[in-house]
């Protein structure tokens, strides 16, 4: 119901660690990922989402925190879609856990399916670009978790 008849969008399963994109009522990607673990702070968020921001590569840490055993800091991570928050997809280069939760609440991808996705979903990031925002002409791509 969030969706035009055509318009392309995402069903993420966190039962099944996978994600299929579709055109309308078409799967036309289908692929492995890794959700967020169990916990609160980790699970990633269920719902329907937009894409609110795409970055070619994006840093990501969690040295704020101070209730985790360890931090972590990755620096130049690619295809970052952004859907709810600091939530988003992205390629997952430092791991190839696909098909199990592994996440700190991301949709992790391998680096090839992140692409593909990248280039799958709204806005279009235009050549020589490192970062675009939705726009009501083109708004984000629809994400469902469920």
């Amino acid at each position: 119901a969030e969706v035009g008849a055509e318009e392309r969008w995402i069903d993420v399963d966190t039962a099944t660690q996978t994600l299929v994109a579709y055109e309308g009522d078409r799967p036309a990607y289908a692929t492995l990922v890794s959700t967020g673990r169990a916990g609160r702070a980790t699970e990633t968020p269920l719902g329907v989402h937009r894409i609110w921001v795409k970055l070619a590569t994006s840093d990501m840490d969690d040295l704020e925190r101070e209730d985790v055993e360890r931090n972590y800091r990755i620096e130049a991570v690619p295809w970052v879609q952004f859907f709810e928050g600091s939530n988003g997809l992205h390629a997952a280069f430092w791991h190839d856990r696909f098909g199990a939760r592994h996440s700190h609440g991301c949709v992790n991808l391998s680096a090839r399916d992140a692409r593909a996705l990248f280039d799958f979903t709204a806005p279009h990031l235009p050549p020589g670009w490192s970062a675009v925002l939705p726009t009501s002409r083109a708004p984000g791509t629809v994400v469902r978790v469920r």
